[in-house]
């Protein structure tokens, strides 16, 4: 009696990898709330991934704690190792708890228990005025340093480097500032400081004569310096908008000199505080020249790349153009207000002068003198 072949397995048919999926959703935060070790936080994350990324979301404090990370390396080192391996944490994956400002020694005894032969210690040295916390990262009975804090100040300070050679890399204040250092022990340098309010300050030069090149802005904006520490000068300021600003002067007395923007250049005169256009060059070649103090400056001259120049009159915002010379001599003469200026006279290079009625666009001659005829009406001399 023949058998009839059996029916493939489907995946409807398979087992569940993640037997945790099967628990009513109302259940699964209840659970992760009730996972309070780290190694058993790592433990539930890797055996249901999704379980995992809803205590993320979610913002249970354990699986935000940076030791939840420390907790999934190590997990994640003993299946790889396997069950005869002997699995330690490493110096890096410390060094980098350690160097978050969340860390706390209060979990050092959970370091100690899963990694007894490189754990992380903390000690209160000093007396007095300043008692210091010292964290270490401990091979048996040696240790290299790791971290200081300040415990009336609560400054922070981190180091790098083997026992005997560490050098500091960082310092964090209680408002927030951190400063970064570079540069072996003894020889540190201050490379960068970072504000709470978003500003990064970079720095150059040997220990003790850091001085500041550049200031990144939150709003993007970007600040370069030059001169000698304690003395530096603004001297450009980039926006992200692409204008660039130039300025001259000492510390504290920086004045623009210059700003670019889509390839037209103002130039400005005056001390700080006080600095007045005085010209723009368009990319065009055309150039316009101001007087004036700083918020009345009017324009007093406008130049083509062609030679022509005109002559303007009036208060900012209302200037009116009075003349305009041309490069063969001639020079035309306008009367009206702003935008209506109508010409009105026009000098010839030959001395002969044109006179015009009627509104602008619409002028007409009226009377032609010749270079005789001028010089004897004195309307222009010879």
């Amino acid at each position: 009696m023949s058998r009839s072949p059996r029916a493939a397995r489907t995946e409807d048919d398979a087992p569940p990898t993640d037997w945790l999926a099967e628990l009513p959703p109302e259940l699964h935060l209840r659970i992760l709330e009730g996972v309070d070790d780290f190694s058993d936080c790592a433990a539930v994350s890797l055996a249901s991934p999704r379980l995992g990324l809803l205590a993320l979301r979610s913002g249970l404090a354990r699986f935000k704690d940076p030791l939840f990370a420390v907790a999934m390396r190590l997990l994640l080192s003993q299946r790889f190792v396997g069950a005869f391996g002997v699995v330690t944490l490493s110096d890096d994956t410390l060094r980098r708890y350690a160097a978050d400002r969340r860390a706390s020694a209060n979990h050092f005894p959970w370091l100690a228990r899963v990694s007894p032969a490189l754990r992380l210690s903390s000690e209160v040295e000093g007396a007095g005025e300043r008692p210091i916390e010292v964290w270490r990262l401990r091979r048996g009975e040696n240790g290299a340093k790791l971290r200081v804090r300040f415990l009336r100040s609560g400054q922070v300070k981190h180091y790098e480097g083997e026992r005997g050679a560490e050098r500091l890399v960082r310092v964090e204040f209680p408002n927030g500032t951190v400063q970064y250092f570079e540069g072996e022990r003894g020889a540190e340098r201050m490379v960068r400081v970072e504000f709470p309010d978003g500003e990064v300050q970079h720095y150059e030069g040997e220990q003790d004569a850091e001085r500041v090149v550049r200031a990144v802005f939150a709003s993007g904006s970007v600040q370069h310096y030059e001169g000698d520490k304690g003395v530096e000068r603004m001297v450009r300021t980039e926006f992200p908008s692409g204008t660039v600003r130039f300025y001259e002067g000492e510390q504290d007395a920086e004045r623009v000199v210059r700003m670019a923007a889509n390839g037209t250049v103002q130039f400005y005169e005056g001390e700080r505080g006080a600095e007045r256009k005085v010209r723009m060059e368009f990319p065009n070649g055309q150039m316009k020249h101001y007087e004036g103090e700083r918020g009345a400056e009017r324009m007093v001259r406008k130049e083509f790349p062609s030679c022509q120049v005109q002559y303007y009159e009036g208060d900012k915002g209302a200037e009116r153009m009075v003349r305009a010379v041309f490069s063969d001599g001639r020079v035309h003469h306008f009367e009206g207000e702003r935008g209506a200026e109508r010409k009105v006279r026009t000098e010839l290079a030959n001395g002969g002068v044109l006179h015009y009625v009627g509104e602008r666009g619409a002028e007409r001659l009226t009377e032609k003198l010749s270079k005789v005829e001028t010089s004897a009406s004195g309307t222009r001399a010879p």
